[in-house]
């Protein structure tokens, strides 16, 4: 997808939110620049997906104090918040994580039930599957099923359900 395709459906996505849930529109960050997210993608080693990096330039997540979903019951989170979890759920590689595929380097969480389970993009698939697709992790459960294609599915399907009037919150 090229950079003006995936604006298409952040503005739909926008606009919905405006029309429709303004209070969460409202408290969303501020998108960050590409010296951040270049930063982000230096400090981990890997490099983010286009669509990735075009929502966290049009919104970086919301407050830690807002505990209103972005979907289902996952909260958006901020680039900084996610630096931090994808830390120390790395540093937990060989300790507390034995199993390889309990946690793995290549995942980015960016959706939060602020549980500790978290909706994460694939980066590079080393254990299967597409680079780019979507895990569920799932603090609790060994299993990490894969929710999305990628992450340009996900959003796509996320605006649509938007639109339809069928997407959830909890």
């Amino acid at each position: 997808m090229s950079h003006g395709a995936l604006i298409e459906p952040i503005q739909r996505m926008d606009a919905w939110l405006a029309a429709h849930r303004a209070d969460y529109r409202a408290l969303l960050r501020p998108g960050v620049d590409d010296a951040a997210l270049d930063a982000f993608e230096a400090r981990f080693s890997l490099k983010l997906p286009e669509a990735f990096r075009a929502l966290y330039r049009w919104r970086n997540g919301q407050p830690n104090s807002a505990f209103d979903s972005l979907q289902d019951n996952r909260m958006f989170s901020a680039l900084e918040d996610i630096a931090d979890t994808k830390e120390m759920l790395d540093e937990m590689i060989g300790t507390d994580f034995e199993d390889p595929a309990t946690w793995r380097r290549g995942w980015v969480p960016f959706l939060s039930n602020g549980g500790g389970s978290h909706l994460c993009v694939d980066i590079d698939a080393e254990g299967g599957g597409q680079p780019g697709q979507l895990i569920a992790f799932w603090k609790a459960d060994e299993d990490r099923p894969v929710e999305h294609a990628s992450f340009d599915a996900w959003l796509t399907d996320l605006v649509a359900s938007m639109e339809a009037g069928t997407i959830e919150f909890d």
